[in-house]
């Protein structure tokens, strides 16, 4: 008899709400599912990238895969961005809806020189960096290009694609204590999601 594991995930991202003062995602939360025999969702095709470390390997990649379809140019990995990332992820701080799920760092600029945008991906299972992108990227057709608005959440993948933006830092950790305590928090610099098309 084979068992199915159902991966529940929830996203959130730091949104202006706006995207150009255009309609936005409201507050960026969203849902979506995957998984289904509790795989990391790694690409073992991808040449590793120095400082990605297990678990997110992979991640940027998945990141840039998605970019050059848009036609923007690669992100690099960026260990100042993704200590944030685990610092923050670490302290598994839950207060806002949904709850179950780590909160957003509204701290995430201080002491970095440049605007810091945020993902952030909750699973009830095993998250990864690329099952994080992977849902991220689902959001791309909510995205109307000719009006910049979306008709549903949107930001996490407008942020993937940000043409400004040209670093991402990721960290992945478990709080137990959480729902979707199995969290992937990525970093971006400078930020998206401010200023026009994302594209």
């Amino acid at each position: 008899m084979r068992v199915v594991h159902a991966v529940i995930a929830f996203t959130v991202a730091a949104c202006t709400g706006e995207i150009d003062g255009g309609p936005g995602d409201g507050d960026g939360g969203g849902t979506g599912s995957g998984g289904d025999g509790g795989g990391t969702g790694q690409n073992i095709d991808a040449p590793p990238v120095v400082g990605e470390p297990p678990g997110l390997v992979g991640t940027t990649d998945a990141h840039n895969v998605e970019r050059a379809e848009v036609g923007v140019p690669p992100l690099v990995w960026d260990p100042q961005l993704a200590q944030i990332a685990q610092t923050w992820a670490q302290q598994c701080i839950d207060v806002d809806p949904p709850i179950g799920l780590v909160d957003h760092n509204d701290g995430r600029s201080q002491g970095y020189p440049e605007y810091v945008g945020e993902n952030i991906y909750g699973s009830g299972g095993q998250a990864s960096g690329t099952a994080a992108v992977a849902l991220w990227i689902q959001e791309q057709a909510n995205y109307n290009y000719q009006n910049n608005s979306c008709s549903g959440v949107c930001g996490h993948w407008t942020q993937v694609v940000w043409r400004t933006t040209t670093k991402v830092g990721c960290a992945l950790h478990d709080c137990p204590g959480l729902q979707y305590g199995s969290t992937v928090v990525c970093n971006y610099a400078p930020g998206g999601n401010t200023g026009g098309r994302p594209y």
